[in-house]
């Protein structure tokens, strides 16, 4: 089969396997491996079908980038602990490893949006572009509101801007992610994937950005919290009684699952759309 046919397969089967795992709350290598595989799959693809350079490259760089941060929580973190004076530690570890990830994001983002500015431009009317602000702004409003309502719950006076410099970076991708679809208007192909690309990246950044705010108040109570063995840990329903027992018990995780087929399927099609956008502009007779 043809590098060109075979990359979407490998790309589809590989994206499916990671949010099915993603939604059962399965964790490990294998939900990791197959982001990453779905990522570079993108990556050989933007190199060989995205015929201006620039684009070529930066939109690979950013599969690249979205790859690795896509895995660096999972390489940042420990295993869950047993108890109590462990769960602490473990969750600091996580909101590290998740601001490492969404500095990669930012970056991913970025260099997504130096792609779409190089790519040749197409006269669109202007309403379509008013809407696109208007799309892009409502991700960057609900992260901004989410954050004032943690911060307000449990913030100390001292610590008012220790919010905002966990989840700066998250909230930068979403910013620049809104950006990127305003610009990807006009750069869009018949079939706009390239705007509808940025608009799965920038629900991903937000869902990050989200997440982080989240997890920066669980870690600063956590920090206030007594001491006790009946901690509840994610996934597991605790009895402390002289008969205790524990049952696992298997969520279904539409948020995260969601989110990460929005981080996967964005790139996609951001990256399939400069490519129809770069052949049509040469088909027209006008070469980048």
């Amino acid at each position: 089969m043809p590098l060109r046919r075979s990359l979407p397969l490998v790309f589809a089967v590989t994206a499916v396997l990671a949010v099915l795992c993603a939604l059962t709350g399965f964790t490990g290598w294998l939900p990791a491996a197959s982001g990453v595989l779905a990522l570079l799959a993108v990556a050989l693809y933007a190199v060989r079908q995205v015929g201006v350079p620039v684009p070529r490259w930066t939109l690979t760089a950013a599969a690249a980038v979205l790859a690795l941060a896509s895995v660096v929580t999972w390489l940042h973190i420990d295993p869950i602990p047993a108890g109590y004076s462990e769960i602490t530690t473990f969750y600091e570890q996580a909101a590290e490893g998740e601001y490492a990830e969404a500095v990669l994001l930012a970056i991913a983002v970025a260099a997504l949006t130096v792609g779409i500015v190089a790519l040749p431009q197409f006269r669109r009317p202007v309403w379509l572009t008013a809407v696109a602000c208007v799309v892009a702004l409502v991700p960057v409003a609900v992260v901004a509101m989410d954050a004032a309502g943690e911060r307000d719950l449990l913030a100390p006076a001292a610590d008012q801007g220790a919010l905002f410099r966990h989840i700066a970076p998250g909230l930068l991708a979403t910013v620049l992610a809104g950006l990127l679809l305003v610009l990807a208007v006009s750069r869009a192909d018949r079939w706009f994937l390239a705007p509808a690309g940025a608009l799965l990246v920038q629900l991903a950044a937000a869902h990050a950005a989200w997440s982080m705010s989240g997890s920066w108040y669980l870690t600063e109570a956590l920090r206030g919290v007594e001491t006790s063995s009946a901690f509840l840990q994610p996934g597991l329903r605790t009895d402390t009684s002289a008969t205790a027992t524990a049952t696992v018990a298997i969520d279904v995780e539409v948020g995260p699952a969601l989110a990460l087929a929005a981080l996967l399927l964005g790139p996609a099609l951001i990256a399939a759309g400069a490519a129809r956008t770069a052949g049509a502009r040469a088909a027209a007779g006008h070469p980048a």
